[in-house]
C-alpha cells in the first residue's frame, strides 16, 4: 500500500498530466494538424492508462506525418505504433500505411540489419522527441496553473499556449518556456506571475544579473540542453548546485538536470531576460576540456 506522500505524489503526477491534456487538446482544436499536439496526448493519454485514446492521437499523427511525406519522422512512429499493432487491428491497418509508405520508391531489396551505431542513433532520436514533447506539455501545465491562478486571463493563456506549440516546432535552438513567451510579449504582469509562482512553488526568485557566475559551473549543463529546457547552474555550494529553473513545476527536468551534473541541486527562478542575457554572455565560448576528461553527453 503506498504511503500518504507517495499518494500525494501520483495524484500531484496525474493532476499535472490531465491539466497538459487540457491544454493540448484546445490547441488541436484550433490547429487539428499540430504534431507536437498530437504527439504529447498520445504520450499524456498512454500515461493515463486510456489506451483507445492513445491509440486515437497516435493514429492522427501519422496520418499528418504522412500527408507531409516526411520519411524520418514515419520511421520513428512506426515502432511505436508495431508495439500495439498485434492487440489492436487499427493500429494494424495504420501500421501497414505506414510499412507501404516507406516502401514506395525504394529499391525492392532492402537491409534490414541496422548497424548498432544507427540503432543507438535511432533510440536518440527517439528518446529527444519524447523529452521535447515532455516539456512543452510540463510548460503547457504550467501556463494552466497560471490560467486557474487567475494570473493569466483566458485570452493570454490562449495565446501563451499558440507560442509554446509554435516555438516547440521551430528547429532552432530555441528556449520553449511560459515565462520567455510572457516577456516576448511584454506582458505586464511578468513580475507579478514570477511572485505568484515562487509562493506557489516554494521555489524563490533570485536576480541572476547581479552573480558572477564561473565558466566552471555554468558549463556544467551542455549549452543545447540549458537552452532548449531553461535551465542553468550559476553558482556551487560545496559540492551542491545551485539552479535557476524556469518551470520550478518541472520535477522531471530536475531529475534529468541531477541525472546530468550528478549533483544534489538546489532551484530558483529568474527573470527570462536575465537568464538569456548570462547565456549571451558565458555562452559564446565553447568549453574548455580538461585532460582525460571525456565530454558531457546529453544521453
Amino acid at each position: 500500500m503506498p504511503s500518504p506522500d507517495e499518494s500525494r505524489q501520483q495524484e500531484d503526477l496525474e493532476s499535472r498530466v490531465w491539466n497538459a491534456i487540457a491544454a493540448f487538446e484546445q490547441i488541436v482544436e484550433t490547429i487539428p494538424d499540430d504534431k507536437v499536439s498530437l504527439e504529447a496526448l498520445s504520450h499524456a493519454y498512454e500515461q493515463v492508462g486510456d489506451l483507445s485514446r492513445a491509440r486515437e492521437y497516435l493514429t492522427r499523427l501519422v496520418n499528418v506525418v504522412l500527408d507531409a511525406d516526411d520519411r524520418d519522422a514515419a520511421e520513428l512512429l512506426r515502432e511505436r505504433v508495431a508495439r500495439i499493432s498485434d492487440a489492436d487491428p487499427i493500429a494494424r491497418v495504420t501500421l501497414a500505411r505506414i510499412d507501404a509508405f516507406l516502401a514506395a520508391g525504394t529499391p525492392q531489396v532492402k537491409e534490414f540489419n541496422l548497424s548498432t551505431e544507427r540503432h543507438e542513433e535511432e533510440s536518440r532520436m527517439v528518446e529527444e522527441s519524447e523529452r521535447r514533447s515532455s516539456h512543452v506539455a510540463a510548460e503547457l501545465s504550467f501556463a494552466w496553473t497560471l490560467f486557474q491562478a487567475g494570473e493569466l486571463t483566458q485570452e493570454e493563456y490562449a495565446a501563451v499556449a499558440q507560442d509554446l506549440s509554435t516555438i516547440s516546432s521551430n528547429p532552432a535552438l530555441v528556449t520553449v518556456s511560459v515565462l520567455h513567451t510572457l516577456h516576448d510579449r511584454a506582458n505586464r504582469n511578468l513580475e507579478r506571475v514570477l511572485a505568484f509562482t515562487a509562493r506557489d512553488s516554494g521555489v524563490p526568485v533570485i536576480p541572476l544579473s547581479l552573480f558572477d557566475v564561473q565558466e566552471s559551473v555554468f558549463n556544467m549543463i551542455p549549452r543545447e540542453f540549458m537552452i532548449r529546457y531553461g535551465v542553468m547552474a550559476f553558482e556551487q555550494m560545496g559540492a551542491d548546485l545551485l539552479v535557476v529553473l524556469l518551470n520550478p513545476y518541472n520535477k522531471s527536468l530536475r531529475e534529468k538536470v541531477e541525472s546530468l551534473t550528478n549533483r544534489r541541486c538546489h532551484y530558483f527562478m529568474a527573470l527570462p531576460a536575465d537568464f538569456d542575457a548570462m547565456v549571451e554572455r558565458l555562452g559564446r565560448k565553447e568549453p574548455a576540456k580538461a585532460e582525460g576528461t571525456p565530454p558531457v553527453s546529453i544521453p
